[in-house]
């Protein structure tokens, strides 16, 4: 086994073992589990292949990065529980994980917040063409404005918000003064939410001058948004995604982009990250990027950590009582 072990060995039914992160030590999650009675020990990995050696006996995993497959988990037989850092699981596979009773903890209300608001930081400045703009200004060419133009006002405008769930819904939240209307899709909603108008996706597509995704990334979704929904998008509309890169498919997005179907994107999440130096999308003017830190405030990092190892803890002391989002597999 290759990378670090700290942490003295404890009563393996009652240890969660680290395998991965980007946390210098495991401090707060050790601070987090004590009070649970649960030890929590760091044995850093760069291969899943070595995540057996490092769990050992140990009845809990936490993961980040790391692909955690039936293989694994088979390897792992008294695993109880896996925790992953974030919101989404789409590293662990979740049918093998329930048929060997394995709960799995994500954390999926620990960056709501920040989310939220780095989705609407890159509406508001792609409507208003800030990029573009610090760009003309660099170059010397302050008086040349009507490069950016049009620029429609938001109060005129609908937003659309393909997912509804705690970070659609602080999104609308945060958005209500902002546009004219909010109109959503989610199926698990319903056809009713205060200050949001629940419609058909390819209405969605349709009518909102700005498309935000919030969903996660399954089988279903992945390039939910292909050629023929990016066609479907209004002419001069932008896509925001903070999700999952997935649900992209970029090459479509490239080709959607010429056309003015969006008119503009705002990605804070690539299929590839991060991605290769050759991505045409890279090169594109009409993208604005930021690496995949939509998630990031100085209180969620200490907030996933506490969070995530409280909930794993509390799950190998008290088995489903720790996870307000308890997991449901594809079947």
């Amino acid at each position: 086994m290759s990378g670090s072990v700290e942490g003295p060995t404890c009563d393996p039914s009652r240890t969660l073992v680290i395998v991965d992160g980007a946390f210098p030590d495991a401090e707060v999650e050790r601070a987090a589990a004590a009070s649970h009675g649960v030890a929590v020990e760091r044995r850093i990995v760069a291969d899943p292949a070595e995540i057996p050696a490092a769990v050992g006996a140990a009845a809990g995993l936490l993961v980040q990065f790391l692909q955690i497959d039936q293989g694994t988990i088979t390897a792992c037989p008294r695993l109880r529980v896996i925790g992953r850092y974030g919101v989404g699981v789409d590293n662990v596979d979740l049918v093998a994980a329930r048929r060997a009773g394995i709960q799995v903890i994500p954390v999926p209300d620990y960056a709501v917040e920040e989310v939220a608001t780095h989705s609407l930081a890159l509406m508001l400045a792609s409507w208003r063409r800030l990029p573009a703009a610090d760009r003309l200004v660099r170059a010397g060419r302050w008086a040349e404005w009507e490069r950016l133009t049009p620029i429609e006002p938001l109060s005129e405008q609908t937003l659309g918000l393909v997912g509804l769930g705690r970070i659609g819904r602080e999104v609308a939240r945060q958005a209500g003064g902002l546009f004219g209307e909010i109109v959503a899709h989610d199926p698990l909603i319903g056809d009713r939410f205060p200050g949001v108008e629940m419609v058909a996706l390819d209405e969605l597509l349709a009518v909102s001058a700005v498309v935000s995704l919030h969903l996660p990334l399954t089988a279903e979704t992945t390039h939910l948004m292909d050629a023929d929904r990016l066609a479907r998008m209004r002419p001069g509309s932008l896509l925001v995604n903070v999700s999952r890169g997935g649900l992209v498919n970029s090459t479509a997005l490239l080709h959607a982009l010429d056309a003015g179907r969006p008119r503009l994107a705002a990605l804070d999440v690539l299929s590839r990250e991060p991605p290769a130096a050759a991505d045409p999308l890279l090169a594109h003017p009409a993208v604005l990027f930021s690496n995949h830190i939509a998630w990031y405030s100085t209180r969620s990092i200490v907030r996933l950590r506490s969070t995530l190892a409280t909930r794993c803890a509390a799950a190998l002391v008290e088995p489903g009582a720790a996870d307000p989002d308890r997991l449901d597999p594809p079947t």
